[in-house]
């Protein structure tokens, strides 16, 4: 082979190289300076101690710029209780159906919602009061659903926020804000804790709470510990929290699905997909 011939195949390989290195050098730092994503499928650590100390005072509930069943604003006073870091995930329920042959929730083998650190569904009212009544005589205290005064004063504190974050909209930081296949994870959306801690309050899983939805109700709330109303109307239990199924489709924007004072209601045996629940357990009061 000529050397005039050889030389052009040493310099055309070496210019490929160095273009090579220079395309990959590009990639490289427009993916480091890209803003960081969510991955819904990242593994969670759990916290050791998962339950949130929400102090007795004074908070503001509901709003006058939501729908009817949200107004008035309101002054609540509410007593000190703890409530769950996260809702509670299907490893943790997973130990419940083991130490005491509960039934499984429907659901419980589907693939969008099945993972240990997601939060479990298809799970009622009863079968939540079941896991609470479970925790209370194997952790000591008294275990229960949160009343629906509780649930919002530990998802926004004592200002009467938007969000539990704030004012400021949702972003993929501070909840999942996206219509998606798979459930996300807790523990996902770092910036989206509430003034206490409290965190996946909004944008994953409804809640099902204690309370017996009242549209009307907020007119005539008592002041102290409200507990909904005595008697159960059509609708069946509150749930609060938006949730992951119908977020940004059917519930209408993310803005407006994950405000912390939107009010739902399901019949208390309805074993949804988009429903899970946290656990409250009360404080003890010392007697005078």
């Amino acid at each position: 082979m000529p050397i005039t011939t050889r030389n052009k195949i040493v310099y055309a390989i070496t210019a490929a190289l160095i273009i090579g290195i220079i395309i990959v050098t590009v990639f490289r730092i427009g993916v480091n300076h890209s803003p960081r994503k969510i991955d819904y499928s990242a593994p969670v650590l759990l916290p050791e101690n998962r339950m949130v100390l929400i102090p007795a005072g004074w908070f503001l509930m509901g709003s006058n710029d939501g729908e009817q069943d949200e107004r008035p604003v309101h002054k609540v006073w509410i007593d000190s209780f703890y409530i769950d870091m996260f809702p509670v995930t299907n490893s943790e329920y997973a130990e419940f159906i083991l130490a005491t042959g509960y039934r499984k929730p429907r659901y419980w083998n589907n693939p969008d919602c099945s993972d240990p650190a997601q939060p479990v569904v298809g799970v009622n009212v009863a079968d939540a009061s079941a896991y609470c009544v479970w925790r209370t005589q194997t952790q000591g205290g008294r275990f229960r659903l949160p009343t629906e005064a509780e649930w919002e004063k530990a998802a926004r504190g004592e200002d009467g926020r938007i969000y539990p974050w704030g004012n400021n909209r949702p972003t993929e930081k501070h909840a999942n804000t996206k219509l998606r296949k798979e459930m996300p994870k807790i523990g996902i959306c770092d910036l989206g804790a509430s003034p206490y801690g409290v965190k996946d309050m909004v944008g994953n899983v409804w809640n099902w709470c204690l309370d017996w939805y009242d549209k009307d109700f907020y007119s005539k709330s008592p002041e102290n510990n409200p507990t909904g109303p005595n008697q159960r109307g059509r609708r069946g239990n509150v749930v609060r929290g938006g949730n992951w199924v119908f977020l940004g489709c059917c519930s209408g924007t993310p803005e407006y699905s994950l405000r912390v004072s939107r009010r739902n209601a399901f019949h208390e045996d309805l074993q949804k997909k988009s429903i899970g629940f946290r656990c409250v357990r009360e404080v003890e009061r010392k007697s005078d």
